[in-house]
Parts: C-alpha cells; structure tokens; sequence
C-alpha cells in the first residue's frame, strides 16, 4: 500500500468514527450540539477525501463549496428564530435530497455508450435508488417546509384514490427501477425516475397535516 493510500484509508476510517461518535453526542439534548459539529466534521473529511481521491474535483472548488455552504448555513443558523428552526431543518434536508437526485442524474448522463453497456447492472440499480431517495426526500422536504412555514396550508390535503396512487408508485419503482438498471442507455428511465420520485415525495407529505409533520 503506498503513502497515499494509507492516508486516504486513515481518512475514512477518521470520518467514521467521527460519525459514530457524532450520533452518540446526538442521543442527549446536553451534547447534542457538540454531536451536530462532530458530524459535520466527520462529513466533511469524507466528501473532501472521496474527491481528492478519486479526482472528481480541484480542490479549489472544494473550497469554494465549502465556504459558500458555510457561510449560508451559519449565517442561517444565527438569523432564524427557534420558532421558525423546524422549517429550516426541513428545508436543509431538502438540499441534501436534492444534491442526491442531481447527482445521480450526473452519473448517468456523463456516461458514454460504452460504459453505459458494459456497466453493471447493479450500479445502476444503487443509482437509481439515489435518485429515487434524494427526489422523495427534496420534495417531501418543500411540502414540510411550506406547510411549516405557512407558504401553504397546514392542513392535510386527503382525496379520494390517494392510497391507491400511492401503490401504484411503489409498482412503478420496481418496474422503472428494473429497466433504469438493465437499459441504463434509454434517458426515458432516468427522468421517469425522476418525476416518480419528485410525485411520490408529493404524495407521502401532502396528507399530513403541518401539526403533525415529522422534521
């Protein structure tokens, strides 16, 4: 193993523990503030380590992301009332989702048609479920947002067939996800994806009521 590698490896292994330690502090309201910081400590090691090493990105724009993402986030933690916390917290979840679809979608389409033949079904199947994830999660996440804010109506918007719509979805990503991943070539699965996701995050959030909306 050279140098590199090893740091690389000691990397990971220090952003793990940074994150088992982190969720630890998170279990007590005392230390979770502390857990929060470890965490994102933890993270930040994780992502700046994964793209150094795999030379997706300078470090330059690592830099960049993380100031500008920095900056936003503290200046929002100090400027927004506790009132209004939950409806940040929804809204910051929602980045992270959307950060996922996107990249998803990203992996796909920088792909040639080689290496979208040759590719192993079962990358593109965790693809999918990144996209499908990272999609529930923004738009559940702006529904949450808007309804704990008041951009929209708190109460829960229930019509008949949602049940029915909703099993329907979940057929539809065993279909779509099983042709996303064995014809990764045809772009009709990858935004059939992601309108399912997007819908569904609609669907699970709107039939709750801003009362009861789980952050």
């Amino acid at each position: 193993m050279t140098d590199n590698a090893l740091i690389i490896n000691l990397a990971y292994v220090l952003a793990t523990t940074l994150f088992i330690v982190g969720l630890k502090l998170l279990s007590h309201p005392s230390s979770a503030k502390k857990g929060n910081l470890v965490s994102a400590v933890g993270m930040f090691i994780a992502v700046v380590v994964t793209l150094i090493d795999q030379q997706i990105i300078s470090y330059h724009w690592i830099l960049l992301g993380f100031v500008i993402g920095g900056a936003y986030g503290a200046w929002k933690a100090k400027t927004v009332e506790m009132t209004q916390m939950p409806e940040m917290v929804s809204l910051f979840n929602g980045f992270g989702g959307a950060a996922s679809l996107l990249l998803g979608w990203a992996t796909v389409s920088g792909m040639g048609p080689i290496a979208l033949a040759t590719t192993d079904s079962l990358i593109f199947l965790t693809v999918f479920l990144t996209i499908l994830i990272g999609g529930i999660t923004f738009s559940g996440s702006v529904i949450a947002w808007g309804k704990l804010s008041g951009k929209m109506s708190s109460k829960a918007f229930i019509f008949t067939g949602l049940r029915e719509l909703s099993i329907l979805h979940l057929l539809a990503f065993f279909v779509v996800g099983y042709l996303f991943a064995t014809d990764p070539g045809n772009p009709l699965w990858l935004y059939v994806s992601i309108a399912l996701a997007l819908s569904f995050g609609i669907w699970a959030t709107i039939s709750i009521g801003g009362a009861d909306m789980p952050v």
